[in-house]
């Protein structure tokens, strides 16, 4: 039977091609030539970093609430299956809550000015209310969102690191080249681990956790994918527009 990561990947091929050209050419934008700026890129990172800081809130209050009510190991329920599939993506590395607090922090305190517009924008948008409300309702849902933003990070975000290396640790607040390269804060949510085994399970961890899933709710974590890659188009376009 094929993955539900082939699955994925077919279904977000368009939306995917237009996002990541879209994302590509606002990127070296904001990190490179005479008029690259950092206020741009915090601005667009502090919206992509809702939809993370959306998800793992939820994927968070679940493995509390799995914690407070565990099942029981021959349980057949609902939520014996979301129990078994959040561990099963439970993987160490993966985790960007932390890391986004603290690059947020360094960055917004550089350009306070861009926490009142992305304050005001969340409010507008309610992207991370949004994203927790989606999974509360259908936790299952949670695997479309952990396969699909950190495999942007993973993927995408290989390109963003070459970028952020060019741009130099002066234009990050910086000292040393060999200090950039180690991804600290404002830099430390692009810090992956690069072992393409890590990668592997990772992957395998996704396709074993959507077995545990009926057809309806691995279709259903497929459609929640393509919504995401139209999520982000939507907040690209709004960036556009806050960023005039």
């Amino acid at each position: 039977m094929t993955g539900i990561t082939a699955m994925i990947k077919a279904a977000i091929l368009v939306p995917h091609m237009e996002v990541n050209r879209m994302n590509t050419a606002r990127v070296l934008q904001c990190l490179s030539g005479e008029k690259r700026s950092l206020g741009l890129y915090t601005l667009g990172f502090s919206y992509y970093a809702e939809m993370y800081l959306g998800f793992e809130e939820a994927w968070g209050d679940l493995r509390d609430w799995i914690a407070k009510y565990p099942c029981s190991s021959t349980s057949l329920t609902y939520e014996k299956k979301i129990s078994d599939l959040s561990k099963l993506l439970s993987m160490v590395d993966l985790y960007r809550t932390e890391r986004l607090i603290e690059d947020l922090r360094r960055l917004h305190s550089s350009y306070p000015t861009i926490t009142n517009l992305t304050t005001n924008a969340s409010h507008d948008m309610h992207i991370k209310d949004v994203i927790k409300r989606r999974i509360n309702e259908k936790p299952h849902k949670l695997l479309a969102y952990v396969w699909v933003l950190y495999s942007a990070l993973f993927n995408g975000g290989r390109f963003i690191r070459q970028v952020i290396l060019k741009a130099g640790p002066e234009f990050w607040g910086l000292t040393t080249d060999d200090e950039i390269q180690s991804f600290p804060p404002p830099l430390s949510f692009w810090a992956v681990n690069n072992d393409p085994e890590f990668r592997e399970t990772f992957k395998s961890c996704v396709n074993e956790a959507a077995e545990l899933l009926t057809l309806n709710e691995r279709q259903e974590v497929i459609q929640e994918s393509v919504w995401i890659l139209h999520k982000c188009k939507e907040l690209t376009e709004e960036l556009d527009e806050r960023a005039k």
